[in-house]
């Protein structure tokens, strides 16, 4: 449950924030761009450092938990500030990095647990992948609820339903959304989910040198992580330049939110259909298929025009059923790699694992949006001024383009990736 309303901040602020900022206070796009590069990026490094420390140490209130009830506030109060600015404080771009280092820190302290948490609550090679399934289900909720609530509201407090939305009004209703979600899914998380090691504080674990070393040795696990990496930059383009494309390039402002929503819903849907898969086929194979899928899929986005709503709708349909397997998969993949480093070494070192997937994850994202942002504005591209076709049409190469590129790579290293279902039960029946 927290994965909601979790999801639904994470996305807005990297999907959504961008554009306020740009309009409401005048910041440009490409100081955007080095900021958000240079926010991620350095809250990235912190992700082994939390990894390492929640694997250390184990409490009477469980190991991961405590940690995501630390950070939940820090992270929560900092979204706030970012999303519903204090009048009575001029906001520049030092308010911004502020307060995105503040959130961003939240964020590392609270979600590097929370998804090792959910690697560790079972063994068995596909109730993983179903667990993941279900959590980024719930994700993709909280980016459908975002979508909406950031495009549909009411007319002057009235009763009256109103599609397309002030930016700030949107940012508004996603924070009290998410904040009042966000509270209950802690009472929940608390009250119903049994960690395995519950008491005493230990020492078991590694060092961050000692770790270093590990990873260094895990050939496997760095292919993966480097194809991650060059998947989830390619993720990171779209949601970067979303509302630009659809505002500028299909002017069709108002829909924004709508297609959002269809788009995140298509991914629900196709999240069963995907379970069903893995099930029958190799976790890295079914993803090289989903990411194969969704770039074909992808390149008629360039043949799009002023006015082609319906052939996007039908674009983020069809990519979107391809989402819930390209979240999904790979840290199920990962969740294998981390059981089997447990069967060869018998330290479990989940937490720290799963720091490097987060420093992987956020690192993407902030190449990957920074990057977008700066190559639009090195095109020339304005949104407070009318816009050339060349400048339009780069706007779609960038939105496009870049994402098909970068998933071909991906592909290129896990199509003949040599970890199956069958090896990991030979490697537990010959007894590692």
């Amino acid at each position: 449950m927290p994965a909601l309303p979790l999801a639904a901040l994470y996305f807005s602020i990297f999907v959504f924030l961008t554009e306020f900022y740009a309009t409401a206070y005048g910041i440009q796009l490409a100081v955007l761009g080095f900021v958000y590069i240079f926010i991620r990026l350095l809250d990235a490094f912190s992700d082994p450092v939390v990894g390492v420390l929640s694997d250390k140490i184990k409490t009477r209130f469980g190991q991961r938990v405590p940690w995501v009830l630390v950070g939940c506030p820090i992270f929560l109060f900092s979204v706030w500030k970012l999303f519903v600015p204090d009048s009575a404080i001029e906001v520049d771009v030092y308010y911004l990095i502020f307060w995105l280092i503040s959130a961003t820190t939240g964020w590392t302290i609270l979600y590097t647990p929370y998804q090792a948490l959910g690697a560790e609550l079972s063994d068995d090679y596909n109730e993983k992948a179903r667990i993941t399934f279900f959590r980024e289900t719930f994700a993709l909720i909280g980016t459908v609820v975002a979508s909406v609530l950031y495009s549909i509201g009411w007319e002057n407090n009235s009763s009256i339903v109103k599609l397309g939305i002030e930016p700030a009004q949107g940012l508004q209703q996603i924070i009290v959304f998410s904040t009042i979600v966000l509270l209950v899914a802690m009472v929940f998380l608390t009250s119903f989910v049994r960690e395995k090691v519950k008491f005493g504080i230990t020492v078991d674990g590694l060092g961050i040198a000692e770790l270093w070393n590990s990873f260094r040795t895990e050939k496997l696990y760095q292919r993966l992580l480097l194809s991650y990496f060059l998947n989830g930059a390619a993720n990171g383009f779209p949601p970067a330049l979303f509302v630009f494309f659809v505002t500028y390039k299909l002017e069709e402002a108002a829909f924004s939110g709508v297609l959002l929503l269809c788009y995140f819903l298509a991914a629900i849907f196709g999240a069963p259909f995907w379970l069903y898969l893995s099930k029958r086929m190799e976790k890295h194979r079914l993803w090289c298929l989903a990411m194969i899928y969704a770039s074909v899929i992808f390149l008629f986005v360039l043949l799009l025009g002023t006015g082609d709503l319906v052939g996007f709708f039908l674009i983020c349909v069809f990519t979107g059923f391809a989402l819930s397997a390209d979240l999904a998969l790979p840290p199920a993949i990962q969740a294998d790699l981390v059981d089997l480093e447990f069967l060869r070494s018998k330290k479990r070192r989940t937490g720290a694992f799963f720091a490097f997937w987060g420093l992987a994850a956020k690192a993407a994202v902030a190449i990957a949006t920074g990057t977008a942002l700066i190559f639009l504005s090195v095109a020339g591209f304005d949104p407070t001024k009318e816009n050339s076709g060349e400048t339009l049409f780069y706007l779609s190469l960038i939105y496009a383009g870049a994402p098909i590129v970068l998933k071909t790579l991906s592909i290129s290293l896990m199509w003949n990736f040599p970890l199956s279902k069958a090896e990991i039960n030979n490697i537990e029946s010959d007894g590692y």
